[in-house]
């Protein structure tokens, strides 16, 4: 919270409500009762060691997995059981830790992908390439370069997928992702991969992302620096649980996550950056 104010003063109401969400594989408890409220408008980073459920709790979120136990609202909608297709349409967009793109496609031609759902033209049409579906085709692929734009890689629209370094890739799934103009948009480490100037410019774009596109972010990270920077809360899971949740200066100095996950080094790391005036988001 900002102050005195509570998160709902602060920033509206949940967009993302997940409750007690719990899942298990073959006995094996991958989640055991994790409840998150995401609010509109927030950069909300998730923190955990390797196996600690994060992905599972993204996968639970977009419908690639129904949960044992639990519901998720979206918008105030029971969204629990629905198919991932229908949750994307209803506003919920990803990426994934393991880049999934079609890589003998353009870098262009997977984003428009993301913006077939943006138009109107049936089969026929299509098929008879009448005026109307000519103009339409034309206005995807200007607002599909618009999102190559945003993400640094204009220059390469015409470039197939598989050419690009493992970098521009994850940059392009992110492009991919914000072409279905989610309300909320999941980030499956979008760092990974990405050199120091390549994670510092994914940073400022992150951080734009909700004033620029009214999108609310879930952010799954491995680099403590860029999570703790860009984030307004972080929620932090370890052996399928939520451990703790707070700002990023609350969650760097809580002896229960240095413990289980950050290490004494980072919190003392920390304090250097901040008496050197190089805070993270309070």
């Amino acid at each position: 919270m900002a102050g005195t104010r509570t998160l709902q003063q602060t920033y509206g109401a949940p967009v993302l409500s997940i409750q007690g969400i719990t899942k298990v594989f073959d006995g094996l408890v991958a989640l055991a009762g994790v409840s998150v409220e995401v609010y509109e408008g927030e950069i909300l980073g998730i923190i955990g060691p390797n196996g600690a459920g994060k992905t599972t709790l993204f996968n639970v979120i977009t419908g690639i997995f129904p949960p044992t136990e639990g519901q998720i609202e979206f918008c105030d909608q029971v969204i629990t059981g629905l198919s991932a297709h229908r949750i994307t349409n209803m506003g919920i967009a990803r990426t994934f830790q393991n880049i999934r793109l079609f890589r003998q496609m353009t870098v262009l031609e997977n984003v428009l992908l993301g913006r077939h759902g943006q138009g109107s033209t049936g089969m026929l049409g299509a098929i008879l390439k009448l005026p109307r579906v000519r103009r339409e085709e034309s206005r995807l692929r200007r607002e599909a370069r618009s999102y190559l734009d945003m993400i640094g890689l204009a220059d390469k629209a015409e470039a197939l997928a598989a050419s690009l370094t493992t970098g521009q890739q994850r940059l392009l799934e992110i492009a991919r992702a914000l072409a279905t103009e989610p309300r909320v948009i999941l980030l499956d480490e979008a760092a990974a991969g990405l050199n120091t100037k390549e994670t510092e410019s994914l940073a400022e774009f992150i951080r734009r992302l909700p004033a620029q596109l009214s999108t609310t972010v879930g952010l799954i990270e491995h680099d403590m620096r860029l999570v703790m920077d860009v984030s307004d809360r972080v929620v932090v899971i370890d052996r399928g649980q939520k451990i703790a949740e707070g700002r990023p200066i609350e969650i760097q100095r809580n002896p229960v996550v240095i413990a289980a996950y950050l290490g004494e080094d980072f919190g003392k790391g920390e304090e250097s950056r901040i008496r050197a005036g190089k805070a993270p988001r309070p």
